[in-house]
């Protein structure tokens, strides 16, 4: 047995536990973990060998997964598994030898690459655990994937080796790990070339702050403010970060477009050249806000009154994440475009190194420009480190609305947001629960799951949340507790357990939840879904899924037995505690 103790060893030894409970390869690995088949168990037909001590197809296979590894955060290899099975059976095993397996890896990377080699045992088939350490220099692993010497360098990205073929990319990459910070970099520039409107802006966001400590910063002289928000580099100049937020340019670095509809041409535009950037921030977030139409509401415990058809938070934290991420080397400038109830932001330069359109809400924050950003929250126009995308979630779910969504395209990153009337039975929801659950995404998007299917499991959340369902079993159980969610009656297909919303949270969400109190026709449509999803269906499932009584799921049970939706299970009698049923077969 392995005696790994690292984290990346314990979280190695925490995904072999679950294979031998029944999980699927491909549904354990993550951003630090990796499972490989050992190619020499099978010969050129597919059938089982014993396999080999030192097989090179399989040394350069396990050398191109621990650079890559190496390359983001480090973690751990497993050698042996077939990631196309579940359980006991994905246990192919491996007869490498671990010292000879360890040696070859440092051959086969350049440079050469040094890990940590442990054994453990799946089913009784031998499995090796692979320890890759972080690579903290600023030359990225690269792996010889072939015999005559080619070279492959990539990086994890989610469950996925990204390979790195440009310089440009491998540039990112390498001021990334190196911490080069452009907007700390000195400008050059006088503060006699900053605009007075410009730190006018600056002091207007301080004092609009609520906060009397950064209230009182913008009372002070102009060169002690800009030293306290750290805009001044050693020499007394502006850094980069104070030449784009007060310095003059020809051409905005900010593109405001009011639309009746998305692709129409604008009926206002907010375009401000020989600026600063503090200036244009202060008059896009206003011609926002006087376009952005409100609904009355009744008191709800969270909102009363006037509501936002797209909540204002969320629209300026989308804005700031652009400045703060942009690349700054590009000359283009950032487009909001903002049509009745839909925004877009289009910022310059893709994500950086790491981080994927299905990773952005719980990568940790990492930003292209961090000195930037740090003004930015200091002004408390940004929100604290960390916690910016989370925000968008929050603001838009706790509405009624759907999560902002995030695209790599044309060259840079474009934000949407949806909004809408809102919905004061989402807003009733968030009402009732702790403030904890209030401030957290993860509870953003369970909401939204529920609002539009009747349960998840644990692995269906993490795909959403963008985490594992190791990550979510705290969560899940704290939510659980505090009345938002219930475990289902039965489990999905292979036992795997599946949370809904309890019955006061449906009660409360009523009429907005498509599967909710429906027409008999639309609920057998339902459980014949169900039935495929679990693989079969009891009348506690029914009473589960649609809110009803014990009757009148035998009732629809029968019915969509008749619509020849399901059919009674093997062996199952047609009343009784017993009775189930599985899909219909066409």
């Amino acid at each position: 047995m392995s005696t790994t103790v690292s984290l990346f060893g314990q979280e190695a030894l925490r995904a072999l536990q679950l294979i031998r409970d029944g999980a699927r390869v491909e549904s354990i690995e993550t951003e630090t973990l990796d499972c490989k088949e050992d190619p020499s168990r099978r010969d050129d037909h597919g059938r089982a060998t014993e396999g080999d001590e030192k097989s090179d197809p399989a040394a350069r296979i396990v050398a191109a997964a621990a650079s890559c590894l190496a390359n983001q955060h480090g973690g751990c290899v497993l050698v042996g598994l077939d990631d196309k099975k579940r359980g006991e059976a994905a246990a192919a095993g491996t007869r490498l030898s671990s010292r000879w397996l360890r040696e070859r890896l440092r051959e086969l990377t350049v440079p050469p690459l040094s890990v940590v080699v442990a054994e453990d045992e799946v089913a009784g088939e031998r499995v090796l655990i692979i320890e890759v350490p972080r690579n903290e220099s600023t030359e990225p692993f690269a792996a010889i994937v072939s015999k005559n010497g080619g070279q492959r360098r990539a990086r994890r990205v989610g469950r996925q080796c990204q390979e790195m073929k440009t310089v440009a990319e491998m540039l990112e990459w390498s001021r990334d790990r190196s911490g080069y910070d452009w907007s700390a970099q000195p400008s050059g520039r006088p503060v006699s070339d900053a605009r007075p409107a410009a730190i006018a802006a600056l002091t207007d966001f301080l004092r609009e702050s609520g906060e009397p400590d950064r209230a009182a910063l913008a009372d002070l002289p102009d060169r002690d403010l800009l030293a306290r928000l750290q805009l001044l580099a050693p020499d007394g100049r502006l850094t980069r970060a104070g030449e784009v937020l007060l310095c003059p340019t020809d051409t905005p670095r900010l593109r405001y477009s009011l639309r009746p509809t998305m692709g129409a041409r604008s009926a206002q535009r907010v375009e401000l050249p020989h600026r600063g950037l503090a200036e244009e921030l202060r008059a896009v977030l206003d011609a926002f806000s006087s376009s952005n139409p409100t609904t009355a509401l009744p008191a709800t415990g969270l909102a009363e009154g006037a509501v936002d058809t797209l909540p204002f938070r969320a629209v300026r934290e989308a804005l700031v994440n652009a400045v703060m991420h942009r690349d700054w080397s590009l000359s283009r400038p950032i487009v909001i475009d903002h049509a009745e109830a839909e925004l877009m932001v289009h910022s310059p330069g893709p994500f950086l190194d790491g981080i994927t359109e299905k990773t952005v809400l719980t990568t940790p924050s990492r930003t292209r420009n961090p000195l930037l950003g740090g003004v930015l929250r200091s002004l408390r126009i940004a929100e604290r480190e960390g916690t910016g995308v989370d925000r968008m979630f929050i603001e838009m779910v706790r509405l009624g609305h759907r999560p902002p969504t995030f695209n790599e395209r044309d060259g840079g990153v474009r934000v949407t947001l949806r909004g809408g009337p809102p919905l004061p039975q989402v807003l009733q929801v968030h009402a009732t629960l702790p403030e904890r659950l209030r401030q957290s995404a993860r509870a953003a998007v369970a909401i939204d799951i529920l609002r539009h299917k009747p349960s998840f499991s644990a692995p269906e959340l993490a795909d959403a949340a963008q985490e594992s369902a190791d990550e979510l079993a705290g969560f899940l159980e704290g939510a659980t507790a505090a009345g938002l969610l219930q475990r289902t009656a039965n489990t999905r297909r292979g036992g795997i357990p599946a949370w809904r919303l309890t019955d006061q949270q449906r009660e409360l969400l009523g009429s907005v939840l498509p599967y909710y109190a429906r027409p008999a026709e639309e609920s057998v449509r339902l459980i014949g879904q169900l039935a495929q999803v679990q693989g079969e269906v009891r009348n506690q499932d029914v009473q589960d899924l649609l809110g009803l009584t014990s009757a009148r799921a035998s009732q629809l049970l029968k019915r969509a037995e008749g619509d020849n939706a399901i059919q009674l299970g093997p062996g199952a009698k047609p009343t009784g505690r017993g009775t189930f049923y599985v899909p219909a077969e066409r």
